[in-house]
């Protein structure tokens, strides 16, 4: 990073600032081993101006964080944070500063996400200053409105509050003329543009996590202090292996990470293929394998089921061979493993919670269960089934008056991120760090492989119907891309397998009848005679495939191979066949 960003900055104006939108601490052995000091003077060295407090930034305590950042060369900027009972952190933390370029004014003011104290189980004394969705915007309101009465019209925000709170920052606040976020991992390959009713515009950007872009924003600006929309530019930089560090960068880590070098030479398992992204909408390799392990940690206790928030991996397993260094930067946290007893109706609670936000953060990896679910039906409402495994092997629907053995990390069960495991039993909380439990299952396995999204699928409601029955019924599908492909797919059952080893699809034992059919230009196709088509495709297993669903791929472009900028694969619920 760098280098990549010295060398920006050789071909950038004067007028050039670098921010940091939060979120710092962790995901490194440097950061368990030195709490956060290595990560300031990492900035310091860089050349950072600005820099905005992320949630992780507590997990120490906001003593440890004081501390550190009193290291700091670049401006600390939070405006609702409650510091009165934290004097040495508010001393360091202002709500803006005022950089001036020539005779012009930028402000730049910080805030935090309203969700912090469920999020950060370490404040010590600092508090938000308004927390409630009604209100939680006041003291950016009121900071705003200050800076205006110093007569400053070029206020830019830098945020650590996820791209869905920027946007609404940007709607309540039309000054704001530009908003540099974090929080929600978003890799923002263009700005989002959030227009005003007086001809102004609010510019979002987030460069995404774990050091993987540099964003590039130009802003140019009128004389009255507006920005000129027209003139805007902004560019994601990748942060590629083949780019030379810088000497003084590396030398530096070097010598810090000297008294933890065995952590390096410690081999767990060799790892046969890179484990894939972190953050899908389906089930990941990542989020699987931790689950795994949680299950298999909870042999004992009879588990049968186990949850794994992806907040809590902070990356990705690597082909080769896997060291203690690589598994306690993917699990850097001092989380444990609870072990419970719960009924079927709270386990679909907790389901319906993880998945009424976005995909990072509180969204649940699982084993043991089979979940389909919709992004696009209102929160707490998106779950269309869940199945479980029963003890003849036959995934069946999850029982609401059931009792399940789950495992789970202590962050969540008490609370973090706002799950309520209230009316759980039987409650065993292990000494086990989650690293630890993932340490055992790899010392166990020797040798490890990605596997294939079989466990959560997203699916489109309303889509698919089937008229008639037997033979000849009439399979309908709409609401695609107009010309999308189509590949029909057929299953014995509902639950969660994939086609061509890559996407999952919400049938089980999922067979693929016909591909590279194009919908219409209404985006529509009928199936007439769905059962004698399959049985003609699959022959005599056929007639126990009742189950089927339809998978849309966005249109190429003509003449270009990205798909169409708004467009998303569309996989249909399930529907069965009479």
């Amino acid at each position: 990073m760098a280098k990549l960003i010295r060398d920006l900055r050789k071909s950038s104006i004067d007028n050039t600032l670098l921010i940091d939108g939060g979120d710092i601490f962790q995901g490194s052995i440097l950061y368990a081993k030195y709490k956060g000091e290595v990560e300031v003077e990492l900035l310091n060295k860089m050349g950072y101006d600005i820099y905005t407090i992320g949630n992780h930034e507590f997990d120490d305590g906001s003593k440890n964080l004081a501390d550190k950042l009193s290291k700091a060369k670049f401006d600390v900027v939070n405006c609702n944070l409650d510091f009165s009972k934290m004097p040495g952190l508010g001393k360091i933390a202002k709500p803006y500063v005022v950089k001036e370029f020539g005779n012009e004014k930028v402000a730049f003011i910080g805030a935090i996400t309203n969700d912090l104290e469920v999020l950060a189980a370490n404040m010590q004394e600092v508090k938000l200053k308004a927390k409630d969705k009604k209100d939680w915007m006041n003291p950016i309101k009121d900071t705003v409105k200050e800076l205006k009465e110093q007569g400053i019209n070029k206020i830019i925000m830098v945020t650590h509050c996820g791209v869905e709170d920027d946007e609404a920052l940007a709607k309540a606040i039309p000054e704001l003329d530009a908003i540099i976020g974090g929080h929600s991992h978003s890799r923002l390959a263009e700005r989002v543009v959030v227009k005003h009713s007086d001809g102004t515009t609010t510019t979002i950007v987030q460069a995404g996590c774990y050091g993987k872009n540099v964003g590039k924003l130009d802003l140019n600006f009128d004389n009255e202090g507006r920005v000129v929309d027209k003139n805007v530019k902004y560019k994601l930089h990748p942060v590629e292996n083949s780019i030379e560090p810088a000497e003084d960068i590396d030398d530096y880590l070097r010598e810090k990470v000297k008294p933890i070098l065995h952590l390096r030479k410690e081999v767990l398992a060799n790892c046969m293929a890179d484990f894939g992204e972190k953050v899908a909408p389906c089930d990941t390799a990542m989020g699987d394998f931790v689950c795994d392990a949680l299950a298999r940690a909870g042999r004992h206790y009879g588990v049968t089921i186990a949850f794994h928030n992806r907040g809590g991996m902070r990356g990705v397993f690597q082909q080769g061979p896997l060291t203690r260094e690589e598994l306690e930067q993917v699990l850097p946290f001092d989380n444990f493993v609870v072990f419970a007893t719960v009924k079927g109706s709270l386990i679909l609670k907790t389901l319906e919670h993880g998945m009424s936000g976005l995909l990072g953060a509180r969204f649940l990896d699982v084993h043991g269960l089979k979940i389909a679910y919709d992004r696009d039906l209102p929160p707490e409402r998106r779950v269309v089934f869940v199945l479980h495994k029963d003890q003849k092997g036959k995934w069946v629907d999850l029982k609401p008056d059931q009792d399940y053995k789950i495992a789970i990390n202590h962050y969540n069960f008490e609370g973090g991120e706002r799950y309520n495991f209230e009316g759980a039993t039987n409650i065993v909380k292990s000494e086990m760090r989650i690293a630890d439990a993932v340490r055992s299952y790899l010392l166990q396995e020797h040798t490890i492989t990605p596997q294939k999204p079989n466990r959560i699928v997203a699916v489109a409601s309303n889509c698919l119907t089937v008229a008639g029955t037997g033979d000849d019924a009439t399979l309908s599908f709409k609401g695609a891309d107009p010309e999308a492909r189509l590949t029909l797919v057929a299953g014995d059952g509902r639950g969660v397998s994939t086609i061509y080893d890559a996407f999952p699809t919400p049938v089980q034992n999922a067979t693929v009848v016909e591909t590279k059919i194009l919908a219409s230009k209404d985006g529509e196709y009928h199936w007439k005679g769905i059962g004698k088509l399959i049985k003609k495709s699959m022959g005599e297993k056929g007639a126990g495939y009742k189950w089927v669903t339809v998978v849309a791929h966005p249109p190429k472009q003509k003449g270009e191979s990205r798909v169409e900028k708004g467009s998303k694969t569309i996989i249909a619920v399930p529907v069965e066949l009479k």
